[in-house]
């Protein structure tokens, strides 16, 4: 079904001449450029795009931000989380060079977990399991990999009970605190031969490739409780060691000089973009989900279960900028506007924010080379919660190049899928003091489980070109 409202606002050049007649003398030469009508078309359509739910259930999971718990979502379905992890080494070992191994009190893991992206139930008490990497971790690596094999299931090094709940805290803290802190002990062997390594060969921690030789990395997964899920931002680990300091005290009523302990913490290892991090789910999708979809609902999840695929009426938008009779034409812009809604859950899933419409045929080439969206073959749309829908505010290029094709447009050309993603950007102030903001990356949403049913049968699709007969 397509409802169109076009709107043609057509300007005379002929009015230009006119504000020259006034003059006594008016010269011949350029004059023809203004022979003619320039029109300005806006084609307004609403369309029903040729659509349908397709499974995503392996996705690109790498990221310096992990999942990690169990949710089950009558509306969404199960997903269960955990992660691997490679560590990047601190370049060097900031501890005097006077301070001894002997020195070394203890060694700690520290997950951090904003408070605003937990899922499900906070006050459920969980549980998770911290495991040493015992080999390097694939290169290709995706949201499916099983770490079976690659650690000793019978040796954890460090358990940790906790909530996601940030009710302990005073209550200053608790409205000030954004993050909730996840610490555990871990072997202190490991800081003991962490200090020995650096000060023995310190070259060996300068770069990711040959640390990763010296130490694989963690493996951290849920082993009790569901029902709620947490964002782990950072995953580092600190070493505590102790120092002396000689300091005047006052001793039976005379100041004596004595030395006295100070303790002292460095953060030795962490996560980080330089070096491999990824989230292994597990996912089922509920059977409520599976009935909307084979009724024939568009539904896209993160971080994986569903995309919706579909065919983009290029060819029906062309139409008119084809068939007009004015020989001189320019494409202005194309937009796209698709109306979504959350789905409706007692978990607060909402709708990702951002979707990426991309060429089907390009998705994995897309991901695994760290692309952007280029406004050519791959767009950015930014939810509107106010209008219900994901906005694609430039497609300007995509259909100038279609324009200008030669040989026929194939489905190539116009099969897109869209995806949920997280973009990174960056604003830079220019020197007029505006700001422009540039998009530094693109990945697959991993934030926090979401949903969003879209309505590809009501899009809206605005086309508008200017033409102008030359004569």
């Amino acid at each position: 079904m397509i409802k169109r409202l076009a709107g043609v606002a057509t300007v005379s050049s002929l009015c230009l001449l006119s504000l020259l007649s006034c003059q006594d003398e008016v010269s011949p030469i350029g004059s023809s450029i203004f022979k003619g009508d320039v029109s300005i078309s806006v084609d307004s359509t609403t369309i029903s795009f040729d659509a349908h739910t397709v499974p995503a259930i392996n996705i690109d999971s790498r990221s310096v931000t992990n999942l990690i718990g169990n949710i089950n979502v009558p509306e969404y379905g199960e997903l269960s989380a955990s992660y691997v992890t490679q560590l990047l080494a601190a370049g060097q070992l900031s501890i005097p060079d006077s301070i001894g191994v002997d020195r070394v009190d203890s060694i700690s893991l520290i997950l951090t977990a904003p408070r605003a992206l937990a899922i499900g139930d906070t006050l459920a008490p969980q549980q998770l399991r911290v495991f040493s990497l015992t080999k390097p971790l694939p290169a290709d690596i995706n949201s499916s990999f099983d770490p079976a094999g690659y650690y000793n299931p019978q040796d954890p090094a460090a358990t940790r009970n906790y909530t996601l709940s940030a009710l302990a805290l005073s209550d200053s803290t608790f409205q000030k605190s954004t993050l909730l802190y996840l610490a555990m002990p871990l072997p202190k062997q490991w800081g003991v031969d962490l200090f020995n390594a650096y000060r023995e060969d310190a070259d060996a921690f300068a770069w990711p490739s040959t640390f990763n030789k010296y130490f694989k990395g963690l493996y951290i997964a849920p082993s009790f409780g569901k029902g709620a899920m947490a964002n782990i931002l950072a995953t580092r680990i600190m070493l505590y060691y102790h120092h002396f300091i000689e300091r005047t005290v006052v001793e039976n009523d005379e100041a004596v000089k004595k030395q006295v302990r100070m303790k002292d913490s460095i953060c030795i290892l962490s996560n980080a973009p330089e070096v491999l991090s990824s989230t292994n789910f597990k996912y089922t999708p509920s059977a409520s989900l599976i009935a909307k979809i084979n009724q024939g609902a568009q539904i896209v999840t993160a971080p994986l279960g569903y995309h919706v695929n579909f065919q983009f009426p290029v060819k029906k938008v062309l139409e008119e900028f084809w068939t007009s009779d004015e020989n001189l034409k320019i494409i202005n812009n194309l937009t796209l506007a698709i109306p979504a809604k959350p789905v409706d859950n007692e978990y607060g899933l909402t709708t990702p924010p951002d979707l990426l419409m991309i060429l089907t045929k390009d998705i994995e080439d897309f991901f695994a080379n760290g692309k952007v969206p280029d406004n050519r073959t791959s767009f950015r749309g930014q939810y509107s919660s106010a209008r219900g829908r994901y906005e694609f505010a430039s497609m300007r290029q995509y259909i100038v190049d279609l324009k200008n094709k030669k040989g026929e447009i194939t489905p190539d050309d116009y099969d897109f899928t869209l995806i949920p993603v997280e973009i990174n950007s960056e604003t830079v102030s220019n020197y007029d003091g505006s700001s422009t903001v540039y998009i530094t990356g693109c990945t697959p949403y991993l934030q926090r489980p979401a949903m969003a049913e879209i309505s590809t049968d009501k899009a809206l699709v605005v086309f508008t070109f200017t033409s102008q007969m030359i004569k």
